[in-house]
């Protein structure tokens, strides 16, 4: 115990001048006054880019909100929800990027190294690109099926052989619901040949098939006289009334007339096949027209 008594008396516990000047010198007049403007510095900028941020949303706002009222005189609700899209999209975009910038200015005032900070987040980006290649372009195709107006919410595809109705649109994913009520999920940067249904009156058709032996001309002003019927009922649906096409083909055991229309929303295509069916059956039977079906004769 005495030894390392001793040992403390021997040592010098006075402190460096130098530390003690650079401890002082952080408190200093001087250095407060340094302290305060770069304190106000940062705030000017802060403020000057939420200023900017708050006009570019504004800009943004009204630009959108000119097209949205435009889409609305023309009764488009899905052209209305890529459009609220869309300006999330560009605010979001904008908001991004005067941020980095707010940042990276701080940054500078403070003393931190700029154009080091900018190279690294450089090798990092670039890090993440190679190692995330399938992320990015799935984030990539999604932004371009927003902005090319590909589909909608609501409208009827053809993805890649999956037909189904677009049940959400994700800057990664987009999901489809088929006939069978299975949704699939299916990744943006994927997609490859799309066909939308939705974007023009669909063309539906029924058919029938009349025995040889009948009068095809009698057959005819029967089954127009059916789509007549049903045509009234569905006018305001259609875009080309039902009208009979003629004869399509010559089966085995029949004569196949068929029956085609055009209707504007997809959805109510095959009710109007249906009713066509069931009142070419009808006026038919009605007409003691044969429907031909395929027949066994015995013969002893």
């Amino acid at each position: 115990m005495d030894e390392v008594e001793q040992v403390m008396e021997n040592m010098d516990l006075q402190p460096d001048p130098q530390v003690t000047q650079y401890i002082f010198g952080l408190f200093s007049k001087e250095a407060l006054l340094g302290y305060v403007g770069t304190l106000i510095k940062i705030l000017v900028v802060v403020a000057l880019i939420l200023i900017l941020r708050r006009i570019a949303c504004h800009v943004i706002d009204k630009m959108f909100r000119n097209r949205i009222t435009m889409t609305l005189s023309q009764k488009d609700a899905l052209e209305e929800k890529r459009l609220h899209t869309l300006s999330k999209l560009f605010k979001s975009i904008v908001s991004y990027v005067l941020y980095f910038v707010a940042i990276i200015s701080c940054l500078d005032m403070i003393g931190f190294s700029v154009t080091t900070i900018i190279a690294g987040a450089g090798v990092v980006s670039l890090g993440v690109a190679f190692g995330a290649q399938s992320i990015v372009q799935d984030l990539m195709s999604g932004i371009f099926i927003v902005l090319e107006n590909q589909y909608a919410v609501g409208d009827y595809v053809q993805i890649d052989g999956i037909d189904g109705q677009v049940k959400e649109i994700g800057m990664k994913t987009t999901k489809v619901q088929t006939w069978n009520g299975e949704l699939l999920i299916i990744s943006n940067g994927s997609i490859g040949r799309v066909i939308n249904y939705s974007r023009a009156p669909q063309r539906g058709y029924a058919e029938v098939g009349i025995a040889y032996e009948e009068d095809i001309d009698t057959a005819t002003t029967v089954i127009q006289q059916a789509c007549d019927r049903v045509g009234e009922r569905h006018k305001d649906e259609l875009d080309l009334l039902p009208v009979v096409q003629g004869v399509t083909a010559l089966a085995d055991s029949s004569v196949v007339i068929r029956v085609q229309f055009t209707i504007l929303d997809w959805l109510n295509k095959p009710v109007v096949e249906r009713e066509l069916r069931k009142e070419m059956k009808e006026a038919l039977n009605a007409a003691n027209i044969e429907i031909a079906y395929p027949k066994v004769q015995l013969v002893k």
